[in-house]
């Protein structure tokens, strides 16, 4: 009862967040499905048995499911359907995901080839497919691969334009576009249109001197030295299999791996948040299974953690604002003559007025 009436104090919910945790209910293991829905049985298996499996085990049972004649021509369209869908999942390289699994669990890569699984399903022809940067945070293994996804789309009879960086999207494509030739006020010009051996001879645009090598990014011949780390240990949230990292400090560390490797799991559902609830903060954050985390005290004193989500809280958020420098503008402003003498406050300079 004590406890229940400290709850709205910030340093007793810190406190309790350390040792709580979740288990998986015994009844629907995990699934969220009632424990009714698990007597009906398909050749053997129970809607839980299947959607605890990954895609590509899931496709099998469905394209080998003997039923009887009867059966088979209720659902023959639907079995057609099934194995489409889940064939356009594995296709795309996402056949390991197991069907239950949340979408605010999945990677950017996997969120992305869902969503081109999405459009092969719908077998569109005569349309028009324009992707931004699909590639972004892909593994050049899992590049390779969207790429024939796009191919795929385009050989059905339809056209495909992609906003892109990567020189694997650019080598595929059979038409290129180079808008240029710097950013912001500097750019909006058309520099090269034309084939990728073509861009490659072309002098005139960053592009073509960067995939020709008359320019390169340079890499450092030496790397800094670490003596202190963090140890992470026993980490086994979705894909990871009982994995112990060391992460080096005072230097950067670059996490990599294929798409669905597990690499956002281990840092954004297991590292960050434990980190955050040693120090002190991160509440109510759901934090992936692991054994041990070693190293913080006195090494690390905050955690600073940024993502690809939106900044701000409002339709009315903007850099400025997010980084606090708008608030020193309006001061500014505020300080002026003509301000002082008509009254103005920093709120009168403010978007919100």
């Amino acid at each position: 009862k004590w406890v229940s009436e400290q709850t709205h104090k910030i340093q007793y919910r810190v406190l309790q967040s350390r040792y709580r945790g979740r288990t998986t209910c015994p009844d629907c293991r995990g699934t969220r499905l009632r424990k009714d829905a698990q007597y009906v049985k398909l050749d053997g298996r129970s809607i839980t048995d299947l959607v605890l499996l990954p895609i590509s085990a899931a496709l099998e049972f469905f394209q080998n499911l003997s039923l009887s004649e009867h059966d088979m021509a209720v659902a023959d369209r639907l079995l057609a359907e099934i194995t489409n869908r889940l064939g356009y999942l594995d296709r795309v390289g996402l056949g390991y995901l197991t069907l239950n699994r949340l979408s605010n669990t999945l990677s950017g890569g996997e969120s992305q080839r869902i969503s081109l699984a999405t459009s092969l399903g719908s077998a569109l022809v005569g349309s028009m497919y324009v992707l931004d940067e699909p590639s972004i945070g892909l593994h050049p293994k899992d590049a390779e691969q969207l790429i024939g996804v796009l191919r795929s789309l385009q050989e059905m009879g339809n056209t495909v334009v992609v906003v892109e960086h990567e020189e694997k999207m650019m080598e595929a494509a059979d038409q290129i576009i180079d808008i240029g030739p710097e950013a912001g006020s500097g750019g909006g010009h058309l520099m090269f249109q034309g084939t990728f051996p073509e861009l490659m001879r072309d002098t005139a645009t960053y592009t073509g001197k960067y995939l020709s090598g008359a320019l390169d990014v340079p890499v450092p011949t030496g790397r800094r030295p670490w003596r202190n780390a963090l140890e992470l240990t026993g980490a086994r949230e979705n894909n990871l299999k009982n994995v112990s990292v060391k992460i080096p400090l005072g230097v950067m560390t670059v996490v990599t791996g294929v798409s669905g490797s597990g690499k956002s799991t281990l840092i954004r559902r297991i590292l960050a948040p434990a980190l955050m609830k040693q120090l002190g903060g991160g509440a109510g954050e759901t934090t992936g299974k692991f054994d041990r985390l070693l190293g913080v005290n006195g090494q690390v004193s905050h955690v600073e953690f940024v993502d690809q989500n939106p900044i701000g809280k409002s339709s009315r958020s903007n850099p400025v604002t997010y980084v606090k420098a708008y608030d020193t503008i309006r001061t500014l402003f505020s300080e002026q003559p003509l301000a002082k003498a008509r009254g103005y406050k920093p709120s009168h300079f403010s978007f919100n007025v």
